[in-house]
């Protein structure tokens, strides 16, 4: 059941693919389609120059990644722990934002390698374009004007765990993919008003891999609860401050991108899956299935998409037929910081220019930079403590302006490395201390009841 642009058609959730007379369920129909290689990155040759040219702005929505460690080794110990995610969602801690040159082998705790950096309530990711620049998380958008300053927040009950943001090609729309309710919503950024929505629960993706359901309307509860279905109702986001929890959630939807002739681009998390959803009429058609905890579909700058197979270690990347035609493995390599239980962590991918890539690797904590058509990479370290969400590129003139508005638009963060423990300092844009972070050590939160 392919469509015309060369990706199948989802129906009901469940996906028949055929080719040659050969059906599939669940299955990867590019791989029955195409040769397809799959490439460990050690085998790819080191090279110490690798983008050192290159600025890039990243998002660390926190600094206990260890506690979020310690929460997911006890999560395997638990029925269904091929269901990943928290139970019930939490409350929000700070991060920070950044730029970095690439110039620099590791990144220190101390921000001492960074341009600049700016305390935000669990930040996840960044966009510029036309002078003003975007920032995402927690349950808010931010839209700054680099020249004037002004700033207009994007306010909408439906905002929580805003995972990415994406200007439109014109500037004139901002794309957004709010996880904590499976929904993305697109703004006009002159009024700030919603002008598209789509909801991950009335296009097929309301039940749960724990086998409830999630709805919005009292109607589609009364009426499975007929069929002897269990049902979560979320008729009044406000109720549910912090979203619906990852493991409770259908879809876990992570990841909103434009892609060409009006269609949108989006990563089920549980699902295992990328999508395109055509918007005028809501339609999924599916570029990829069969990952395990995908993130940040999207396009590639000359032609075909990629995607984080997240849980697998893998960056995938698919031709404009939506056939994977390679994937490029982190297995292997060295560096491995997190308990040994744990499975690997590709956390996001970004193109930084044409066949370029940056990888963010929980599993290591480092940023894999990665040339996949001269099949070279090199390795940038973090602190182990830093929960690294995702990279942008953005002019360098943009670089230089978001750093003029950090201390007025943007509040300051200072973080310290004193001989046993780590200190980080959140504050306001008018200069107040608003939260302090200290780690012991093993990167562990002294004195503070950490919930990740």
């Amino acid at each position: 059941m392919a469509g015309s642009d060369g990706c199948e058609k989802l129906t009901d959730g469940i996906r028949i693919l055929e080719n040659d007379g050969v059906s599939y369920l669940d299955g990867d129909l590019s791989r029955a389609r195409t040769s397809f290689s799959s490439v460990p990155l050690m085998t790819y040759d080191y090279d110490s120059g690798l983008a050192r040219g290159e600025t890039i702005i990243a998002t660390v929505k926190t600094t206990v990644q260890i506690h979020k460690n310690d929460r997911q080794v006890e999560q395997l110990k638990r029925p269904r722990p091929d269901v990943f995610g928290r139970e019930s969602a939490r409350q929000y801690v700070y991060g920070f934002v950044a730029a970095f040159p690439l110039s620099h082998d590791r990144l220190n705790w101390d921000l001492a390698e960074s341009e600049w950096a700016f305390s935000a309530l669990e930040p996840y990711a960044v966009d510029a374009r036309r002078g003003r620049m975007a920032l995402a998380g927690a349950n808010y958008v931010r839209l700054v004007d680099m020249e004037t300053a002004k700033e207009a927040p994007f306010r909408h009950p439906w905002l929580s765990q805003v995972h990415t943001v994406q200007f439109s090609a014109d500037g004139k729309r901002l794309l957004v993919a709010s996880s904590g309710f499976d929904a993305i919503l697109e703004f006009d950024t002159q009024s700030g008003e919603v002008i598209w929505e789509w909801f991950a629960w009335e296009h097929g993706f309301d039940r749960a891999m724990l086998g409830h359901h999630v709805v919005r309307s009292p109607e589609q509860r009364e009426a499975l609860t007929a069929l002897g279905r269990e049902v979560i109702l979320v008729e009044d986001p406000l109720k549910f401050e912090f979203g619906v929890a990852t493991r409770l959630i259908p879809a876990h939807l992570n990841s909103a991108r434009y892609d060409g002739d009006g269609r949108i681009l989006a990563s089920l998390f549980h699902q295992g899956a990328g999508i395109i959803i055509d918007r005028v009429t809501g339609e999924v058609r599916q570029v990829i299935s069969g990952l395990v905890n995908p993130h940040k579909l999207s396009r590639r700058r000359d032609g075909g998409y990629f995607i984080s197979d997240t849980r697998r270690g893998k960056l995938v990347l698919i031709d404009e037929d939506c056939r994977s035609v390679s994937e490029i493995a982190l297995a292997g390599l060295s560096g491995i910081e997190r308990p040994e239980l744990i499975s690997e962590f590709l956390q996001n991918t970004t193109e930084l220019r044409k066949d370029l890539f940056a990888c963010v690797d929980i599993h290591r904590n480092s940023i894999w930079i990665v040339d996949v058509k001269r099949r070279k990479y090199r390795g940038i370290k973090f602190p182990l403590e830093w929960s690294m969400h995702d990279i942008a590129r953005v002019r360098q003139e943009d670089v230089f302006r978001i750093g003029q508005l950090v201390g007025t638009v943007f509040s300051k963060v200072e973080a310290l490395e004193e001989e046993e423990r780590k200190l980080i300092r959140h504050f306001s844009a008018d200069g107040r201390a608003i939260a302090t972070v200290t780690l012991d050590a093993q990167g562990r939160a002294i004195g503070l009841d950490v919930v990740m």
